[in-house]
């Protein structure tokens, strides 16, 4: 009698044991993940990841990329082909991906989670993670905006290679006196090319959508001087001889970029710019400085952006894809990959990792201006901000063409974002 019962015992054990291993086995799940990077950047992330599938056996993360294709990401969730997670998305593309059921709230996710805390990261970065009180996407990575200057070029137009411009009118002084000229009267170096409505419309103290009566304030007034400050630019150098000039120049992630090759003595941008330098020009000797406001202006305004993980409406496997997004905006996978894209963490503890600035000792300027008052995203938090956007550069290029007025131009703009903006609304 004792053998059978301990015979059945054994045959219980094995059962509930290849039922528990069975169990197991099943619960691995594989989530797809679509990346926007490519290149060495998608293969040193790849990297990254492996510790992530290493440490969580019960999720397998395989990743795609979608870099340079990004309308495949909008195509996918509209036809039921979601991946389960992406960071294809840019921050500003957030309110409108939103907005149109394209992703998931992670708030549940947020509440439940002792990783992810607002108040870790950058206050103005953490909100631009919402749209209308919800958290849509985390970043794992972002980037601040500034001015960088060649300093050998500095010190032969007569300035302190070390006191870079404190303001707008010693900004374009420093521009006249760098930009040089050829025997044919065609522009042969330029001292800086402004770009960028947007953003100079916020250094000027301009402001772009009042969010509590949700109304697009494009002809804010210092958004129109901003504009005539640019139009005058166009006119003072010439728009033809400008734009013949800068269609020369090399491709921007390249050797041949023009800040690299002396064609641009100051030019706009990021943390990467210490990556580009070690690309490609070593021996560059450069500094950077805050945007120059006039009077009556924001000091040291900067923009920040970048791309944001998402969970798509669709997807599969959400609370893995929550998981694998908890992990790779934490702090262990943000200093990785603020070593390797040579970018600013959004998290403030990564960002301020002693280790972390004195490897790049670059993100202590990015850190200053994200610790300003003034830092602002790239982009408002509308499901019409596309629009917006195409809207306010064409409105730029009207004015330097001397079609219209800035008042006139920024109008008509005003007018026709609200009417998108009213119709998405409703």
């Amino acid at each position: 009698m004792y053998g059978k019962w301990k015979g059945l015992s054994l045959v219980v054990v094995l059962a509930v044991m290849l039922t528990l291993t069975s169990t197991a086995m099943a619960e691995k799940v594989t989530i797809t993940y679509w990346s926007g990077w490519g290149g060495s950047e998608l293969e040193d992330l790849k990297v990254i990841i492996e510790e992530f599938n290493q440490s969580h056996p019960n999720i397998q993360v395989e990743t795609t990329t979608i870099f340079g294709a990004y309308e495949k990401l909008l195509t996918a969730i509209a036809g039921g082909r979601s991946p389960d997670v992406v960071s294809a998305v840019w921050a500003s593309q957030l309110a409108g991906l939103a907005h149109n059921g394209g992703v998931i709230p992670l708030d549940q996710y947020i509440d439940a989670s002792n990783q992810i805390k607002p108040e870790d990261f950058f206050p103005s970065l953490w909100q631009s993670f919402q749209y209308n009180g919800s958290v849509y996407g985390l970043a794992a990575t972002t980037n601040t905006n500034f001015i960088a200057y060649n300093k050998a070029m500095f010190r032969e137009a007569g300035f302190d290679p070390e006191t870079p411009p404190a303001d707008l009118n010693e900004l374009q002084t420093a521009m006249r006196k760098l930009t040089q000229w050829d025997e044919e009267g065609n522009i042969s170096r330029l001292g800086y090319q402004p770009g960028g409505l947007f953003k100079w419309g916020l250094v000027f103290g301009g402001n772009w959508y009042d969010e509590s009566a949700k109304k697009v304030t494009a002809t804010d007034s210092k958004n129109v001087e901003a504009l005539q400050w640019l139009a005058d630019f166009w006119s003072e150098y010439g728009i033809e001889k400008t734009q013949k000039f800068t269609a020369g120049f090399g491709n921007y992630w390249s050797p041949n970029n023009p800040f690299m090759v002396g064609k641009l003595a100051m030019q706009d941008y990021g943390e990467w710019l210490a990556q580009f330098v070690d690309k490609y020009n070593p021996d560059l000797e450069y500094g950077m400085f805050a945007n120059p406001n006039p009077p009556g202006g924001r000091a040291n305004v900067t923009t920040f952006g970048g791309s944001v993980f998402c969970i798509p409406t669709g997807s599969s496997y959400p609370d893995e894809a929550w998981e694998f997004i908890e992990w790779i905006t934490g702090e262990y996978a943000q200093k990785k990959i603020a070593q390797v894209f040579a970018n600013m963490p959004p998290r403030k503890a990564v960002a301020e990792d002693p280790e972390l600035l004195a490897q790049m000792p670059i993100l202590k300027f990015g850190l200053q201006l994200l610790n300003g008052p003034n830092a602002f995203a790239d982009s408002v938090a509308i499901p019409v901000w596309a629009q917006y956007l195409e809207e306010i550069g064409r409105a730029e290029e009207q004015v330097t063409r001397g079609q219209m007025t800035a008042e006139q131009a920024l109008r008509d703009v005003e007018r026709k974002i609200q009417r998108e903006l009213d119709r998405a609304l409703r």
